[in-house]
């Protein structure tokens, strides 16, 4: 699960394998086993996956004092708890569809002591009634862009609970992967447990390419709000809420 540096290319080749979306809906998500798989996995491999967002979003956050930060899809966690353990004074509220993410990544962030800073709880990102409007000073995801149908619930969502001016970085793999992408693809998925790299796979081919992502946003409550970085693998969703 290796990125690599931000393409400059607008017009992405893609896999013959992958011209067509397949929605990912994954029956393992509260495997037990799964679960502690993908969180043994995604810790030792995934980190440069989701340093754009930690980046981009501490840089975005640099002035505001004791942000409040609310991370969809967090999975084992291991993106609110690297955030908690750069920024000492934010605080990360992760929400979760499965219970058993939920559980995992609430017993990483106690042993790597940052429990008293960041909490997974139970929820769907189209309803996230628990937060009131306008009450995060940023919204964060990566690799749940995919799961949610339609995206557009969920980014009205996104829109609703940020703050004037509040930041919002997603980030997901993009189905039209380059041709290095898919090389990397390729070998790394061997570094993985059957079933992680099964999902993975499902995944990929679940996922959105760079022009389906831009026409949701089109059609999304984060029209003329956000940009879309693309890199070989993935696309991050970016920017600033001007209300």
């Amino acid at each position: 699960m290796l990125e690599q540096s931000p393409v400059t290319s607008q017009a992405p080749q893609q896999l013959k394998t992958n011209d067509d979306r397949i929605p990912h809906i994954e029956p393992l998500f509260e495997d037990a086993t799964f679960v502690s798989e993908y969180s043994r996995l995604t810790k030792r491999y995934a980190g440069p996956d989701y340093e754009p967002i930690l980046k981009y979003t501490l840089a975005q956050l640099k002035e505001v004092e004791q942000p409040r930060i609310l991370e969809l899809g967090p999975g084992p966690g291991w993106i609110g708890i690297t955030l908690a353990k750069r920024r000492k004074d934010a605080r990360v509220t992760g929400v979760d569809i499965s219970s058993t993410y939920v559980e995992i990544a609430n017993q990483n962030a106690a042993h790597e002591g940052v429990d008293d800073r960041v909490d997974f709880r139970k929820g769907d990102a189209c309803r996230l009634e628990d937060f009131p409007d306008g009450s995060m000073d940023a919204v964060i995801s990566n690799q749940s862009f995919h799961y949610w149908e339609p995206p557009e619930n969920v980014l009205r969502e996104v829109v609703r609970v940020l703050k004037p001016n509040g930041v919002f970085c997603i980030g997901d793999d993009r189905r039209d992967l380059t041709f290095m992408a898919s090389l990397i693809v390729m070998l790394t998925k061997w570094f993985l447990t059957a079933n992680v790299r099964e999902s993975w796979m499902r995944s990929l081919q679940g996922s959105f390419t760079s022009k389906e992502v831009q026409a949701i946003l089109e059609h999304s409550d984060l029209h003329g709000h956000a940009e879309v970085k693309l890199y070989p693998r993935m696309f991050f969703v970016q920017g600033r809420l001007k209300k």
